[in-house]
């Protein structure tokens, strides 16, 4: 499935009405009321703990209902083999408050294991510190644990109204954090090995408050694509205070990140923190769509954008998005992608951290590209990036710094707006120390047909040339607003059917495999005609 393909489905995604077999179980669980020596399968014989539920494996139509109000501290382990039509269901019962998971002194409130076929919602999960109670549990902890390292596919997990809070470790481990060492708690963690992969997983309408690291983590271990995990959709989640990335997918495809809020990823709030990250960072994946979510004030003192693209990637398109106040910045894409774009984001006051100043290790920017694919490797790409019809503003008195690496082979950046209200710089490349050269190493490159605030928008030493810019004022409604509506443009006259269309750059086959023209703007209005300038259509 491709990403075209994955945004049609998600867009239908209904979840399956579940049909009980016949010989299924149910267990209850009450943490005040119920006893280990009851049976747990009628809710006049419940259970206290996980113990009985833990020793079973579990086939399709069982269920494991946890009654309201209860508070247990412990881990729930599951194995099932059940089908998407008729999945394993765990949820709640009863009136009241959502029963509560205390994962603290164990790896994970819910580990859910080398399983298909399972559904998790309507839980609260919290697990801070603990003294350790099992193998790993010390220096790891993970809300919910989702992984498979038996050969083949593990296929159908929906994750699904929880709220997930206070996660950490009871030790931490070295770090490059903010400081020596860190948190390495993750909220929800899905996670294959070898010639194991999961497919066919949503996490949807989850809270997910303060964790030691990552919100949402997806990873392969394997480096084979073969065995990535496939079909993730993580959708209209809250993430808030999360100490590392929001969410951060690694060896994943056909992937889609959608309707999300992050607010504070690399957050402070807690000393535990990781304190570094972006909303969203993906590394080595292949056709992910990251669109209509907010991303702001992530923080740290390297990387730390609303959404950056790491190295090894193929096929990642970042549009719809408003990005507001990460220190990072804005556009970060690294070495060894190709064919990424961002289309039809708005971003504001993003890239303010300045090198050397509150110990950050890197400028933020507003646009950056560079050639690093790990460390002690030769720089590459990245290659094809497409960046078209996004609207930049920065407050006045603000700094905003460019760095384009010369390692970057194809590069279109077209119908933006630029509106910097401030210094704009051109900087070197943190990992490579080098900028652009003024004979522009990109080609085939189009950088033409962007709307500037000022003449002296783009730093003078950039290297490459606005072939074709428009200067002048967008008026937006409100600037310095907070709200993506602020940012309409009232100046027709220079911004409507002002675009370009969009081509493939010279001796690229591809340009994106989900098209080079959106049916719709940010706001989702029909482009009709020739493009506008920016992420608003105008009527």
């Amino acid at each position: 499935m491709n990403t075209k393909t994955a945004l049609i489905a998600a867009a239908a995604f209904i979840l399956p009405l579940f049909v009980c077999s016949a010989s299924a179980d149910t267990y209850y669980i009450d943490s005040r009321e119920g006893s280990d020596s009851n049976s747990g399968l009628s809710e006049s014989s419940p259970l206290a703990g996980f113990e009985k539920v833990n020793s079973k494996s579990f086939t399709s139509g069982d269920k494991i209902l946890i009654k309201r109000g209860s508070e247990i501290n412990g881990s729930l382990k599951i194995t099932a083999k059940a089908s998407a039509d008729n999945p394993l269901v765990i949820a709640s019962y009863g009136k009241g408050s959502e029963p509560v998971i205390d994962a603290a002194g164990y790896l994970a409130g819910v580990h859910i294991k080398n399983s298909s076929g399972v559904v998790l919602k309507d839980i609260e999960i919290t697990g801070d510190g603990g003294k350790a109670k099992e193998e790993f549990s010390q220096k790891q902890r993970y809300a919910v644990f989702v992984e498979a390292d038996k050969g083949g596919e593990h296929n159908f997990f929906r994750l699904k109204n929880l709220d997930i809070h206070d996660i950490f470790a009871a030790k931490q481990t070295p770090s490059d954090g903010k400081n020596k060492t860190s948190n390495r708690a993750v909220g929800i963690y899905l996670a294959s090995n070898g010639k194991a992969y999961l497919s066919d997983a949503v996490v949807e309408g989850c809270r997910i408050l303060k964790t030691g690291f990552t919100g949402i983590r997806i990873r392969s271990g394997s480096s084979n694509e073969e065995f990535n995990n496939t079909g993730i959709r993580i959708l209209n989640n809250r993430l808030q205070y999360i100490g590392g990335p929001g969410i951060q997918p690694s060896r994943a495809k056909d992937m889609l990140v959608r309707g999300n809020k992050l607010y504070r990823s690399g957050s402070t709030a807690d000393p535990r923190m990781h304190s570094r990250g972006s909303g969203i960072w993906t590394w080595g994946c292949t056709d992910v769509l990251i669109e209509k979510n907010k991303f702001t004030h992530a923080g740290g003192k390297a990387d730390s954008c609303g959404m950056h693209i790491d190295f090894n990637c193929r096929n990642v398109v970042i549009q719809y998005n408003f990005s507001a106040a990460n220190a990072g910045g804005f556009i970060e894409i690294l070495g060894n992608n190709y064919n990424c774009a961002y289309r039809y984001n708005i971003s504001v006051n993003d890239g303010f951290r300045e090198k050397g100043k509150n110990g950050a290790h890197q400028e933020g920017k507003i646009l950056w590209t560079s050639g690093y694919v790990g460390r002690n490797r030769e720089k590459h790409g990245p290659y094809n990036s497409y960046i078209y019809n996004n609207t930049i503003y920065t407050k006045p008195g603000s700094r905003s710094c460019f760095s384009i690496s010369p390692t970057t082979q194809g590069l279109l950046i077209a119908n933006n707006i630029f509106c910097l209200n401030g210094e704009t710089v051109n900087v070197l490349g943190d990992q490579d120390g080098q900028k652009a050269r003024s004979e522009n190493p990109f080609e085939p490159v189009i950088f033409k047909n962007n709307l500037y605030c000022s003449p002296d928008t783009l730093p003078k030493d950039l290297g490459i040339k606005d072939s074709s810019p428009i200067y002048g004022s967008p008026d937006f409604q409100k600037p310095r607003g907070w709200l993506p509506q602020d940012y309409i443009p009232e100046n027709k006259e220079l911004i409507k059917d002002k675009g370009i269309e969009i081509p493939k750059l010279a001796g690229d086959k591809i340009g994106l495999d989900i098209g080079l023209e959106p049916p719709h703007d940010f706001a989702g209005n029909e482009i009709k005609g020739r493009p506008d300038i920016g992420a608003f259509e105008i009527d």
